[in-house]
């Protein structure tokens, strides 16, 4: 019986084409809920974006999991769960970006603050839809917990920082956009951290993804779905393959577990 269920954001619930979601996706979210299954917002984007960019207005959730899953917060923003990148190599991956010129964007759970932008950063967030964050001076960010730092760089390009950072890990969302996060963390992490404060098994939850920050989580899923216009990689790692987003994918992966 499946009595939690997982939601990545961009296209997944909302359609990397139009912005939005589907309505398919607001009526199937709503039947599943009404069944008593509880629903999670799990993706790479920050409590920020999701309100600034009004992705999810018109849904209800049970709570978020943001960063990649390393924070995670109730349906009225209490803290449920976080895992913070080690602030000495945040301090360390500062002073190389400092001293290479890289644009970078770091995000904690009260502020998010963009060093600078160039052509790399509108593109990738072009990408994403998303409006570009403010700008302003990184250090100021080292005297809080910071859970997610984003280079845009491209993956050949991360080794250096990453040498930096033994206790992080990254993932890819876009050719040069890399997230730093903290090596115990991730979406999985998080999703189970919140099942098991449901008392929850794995084995008793589904989850949505389209992307390599969401295959974790699939493979600890009891049913991974993978949207029609997931990475090849996500794919692979899917027990079901669904239609895309733009298709009513979500919706019809529902019917066709028999959840709604």
């Amino acid at each position: 019986m499946i009595r939690a269920a997982f939601f990545d954001i961009d296209g997944t619930l909302v359609s990397l084409r139009t912005k939005v979601y589907p309505p398919s996706a607001k009526q199937a979210l709503e039947r599943l809920r009404e069944k008593g299954v509880l629903c999670y917002v799990a993706t790479g984007r920050s409590k920020f974006e999701i309100a600034s960019e009004h992705l999810l207005d018109g849904l209800q959730f049970d709570g978020l999991l943001t960063n990649n899953g390393q924070d995670a917060y109730s349906a009225d923003g209490e803290l449920l769960y976080g895992t913070p990148i080690d602030p000495t190599e945040v301090a360390r991956i500062l002073e190389w970006v400092e001293q290479n010129g890289c644009a970078c964007w770091m995000v904690s759970g009260e502020k998010n603050v963009l060093n600078f932008c160039n052509e790399r950063v509108m593109e990738a967030m072009e990408a994403i839809h998303t409006r570009l964050p403010k700008t302003g001076p990184l250090q100021p960010m080292l005297k809080q917990p910071v859970y997610k730092i984003v280079m845009f760089l491209r993956r050949e390009e991360m080794a250096a920082p990453m040498a930096l950072a033994p206790t992080s890990r990254m993932t890819q969302w876009f050719d040069y956009g890399c997230d730093i996060i903290s090596r115990d963390g991730g979406k999985a992490s998080a999703m189970l951290e919140i099942l098991s404060r449901h008392n929850i098994l794995p084995a008793e939850s589904i989850a949505f993804g389209d992307s390599e920050n969401d295959i974790e989580m699939l493979r600890t899923a009891g049913i991974g779905v993978a949207m029609g216009n997931a990475t090849p990689e996500c794919l692979a790692a899917a027990d079901y393959v669904t239609a895309d987003c733009d298709a009513d994918g979500l919706q019809k992966a529902l019917e066709h577990f028999g959840l709604i």
